[in-house]
């Protein structure tokens, strides 16, 4: 008779970060999913976690295991894996991942041979974090469609889901992301005022801190064109010294700068987030994140296209930017049909962890049954391979 693991680690591998921790867990750890060295030492490599240890973030250089939003370096994701499992014992724990390699065959997926062969986890159950996200609203009773809408750090992913099931024809993705966004404000600033071109780290903060979405970009654009306190959009980012603070801030009105490095933050502020709405804006030729829902909905069923629209969770570390849900909202409802009930979930929290905590919810406290038709064991890999594992975790309708 199968047993239900007593242990289960969820591990929501992203580009920028892995969210990882047991079901047991209030709250992941939140992991760097890269490998850094400092221009101050470059004898040492920070691996993951192991970033916290650096006393100097200037000129990082990184070193990531995502191209695109695909997992190909296999080496560095390896090593930041073993420090983010040391707090557990594998052989004892079976382990949720978000996965977006093995649906795709012409990039190699070693994911299961390493979490079997090289750590030894029990069993593996292989998902994305949207349908983990799917998975806990239908379970939850409420619904049983769910249009996932994840801003991440590679891109824009759109994914509709009927029960547990992707409808595959339905999902979209838009190379717009974090880290273009990040990319865009290096070029702008260096360009500008000052050369960060190399300041990756410290320009992600940057945006991070300093940027919104515009609900009325015209006005907001006025207002950047205006000089003195009539100009409320301009603010001074104050850049971390890496003494007295390891973080950068947005300057408040009045805050004496004397003697500190500052960056000059103005139209950028709105105009950057404004690319996941205008991709064209910045050179890009993709259709922007409420036309791609738009466009997502329209490749789905007819008749699971206005309960679709019933139930939009909108996460991804890039959609945190203030006002992103209300402009999403607005321009969105503004184009889908009156007589349609329309709505995006509001009690995320964090849109950063919450596929993490939706697996959470997804995979604690599981039957026998269950656990049987949701992982897969060492044994079964060993039998089946690849083929077993896009029946076990690929559903589709």
């Amino acid at each position: 008779m199968v047993q239900a693991p007593q242990n289960v680690l969820v591990l929501d591998n992203g580009g920028y970060s892995l969210k990882v921790g047991p079901t047991t867990s209030k709250s992941p750890s939140i992991v760097p999913n890269a490998i850094f060295k400092s221009k101050s030492d470059r004898k040492r490599v920070y691996v993951g976690s192991e970033l916290k240890e650096c006393s100097d973030r200037c000129g990082l250089f990184f070193v990531l295991p995502f191209e695109r939003g695909y997992l190909v370096n296999w080496d560095v994701e390896q090593q930041i894996w073993q420090r983010a499992f040391k707090n557990c014992n594998p052989k004892e724990t079976s382990i949720v991942l978000t996965d977006p390699n093995y649906l795709i065959p012409a990039i190699k997926d070693l994911s299961s041979e390493q979490l079997f062969e090289e750590f030894h986890f029990q069993a593996v159950h292989k998902s994305s974090a949207s349908s983990l996200v799917a998975r806990d609203s239908f379970q939850n009773g409420a619904y049983n469609c769910t249009l996932v809408v994840d801003v991440g750090y590679s891109g824009t992913l759109i994914a509709p889901f009927f029960e547990t099931n992707l409808i595959a024809e339905g999902v979209l993705r838009i190379n717009v992301g974090g880290k273009v966004l990040t990319n865009q404000l290096k070029e702008w600033i260096s360009y500008r005022e000052l050369n960060v071109m190399e300041e990756t780290f410290v320009v992600n903060e940057c945006k991070e801190d300093a940027c919104f979405v515009s609900m009325d970009f015209n006005r907001d654009i006025e207002i950047t064109m205006k000089r003195g306190p009539e100009n409320t959009t301009k603010r001074s980012y104050v850049l971390p010294d890496f003494v007295a603070s390891q973080r950068g801030h947005l300057a408040k009105p009045g805050e004496d700068l004397s003697g500190k490095q500052c960056l000059t933050m103005n139209i950028e502020r709105f105009t950057l987030p404004e690319a996941v709405f205008n991709p064209s804006d910045i050179g890009i030729d993709q259709m922007g994140v409420v036309d791609g829902v738009l466009e997502s909905l329209n490749r789905c069923p007819e008749n699971l296209r206005p309960r679709l629209a019933e139930n939009i969770v909108v996460v991804g570390g890039s959609s945190k930017f203030p006002g992103f849900l209300e402009r999403f909202q607005r321009d969105l409802r503004s184009l889908l049909p009156t007589t349609w009930r329309f709505f995006v979930r509001n009690d995320v929290e964090n849109p950063t962890t919450f596929a993490w905590n939706c697996g959470k919810n997804s995979f604690a406290n599981l039957e026998p049954n269950q656990f049987k038709e949701l992982f897969m064991t060492k044994q079964e890999w060993d039998e089946t391979g690849y083929s077993g594992e896009v029946k076990k975790f690929y559903k589709t309708i």
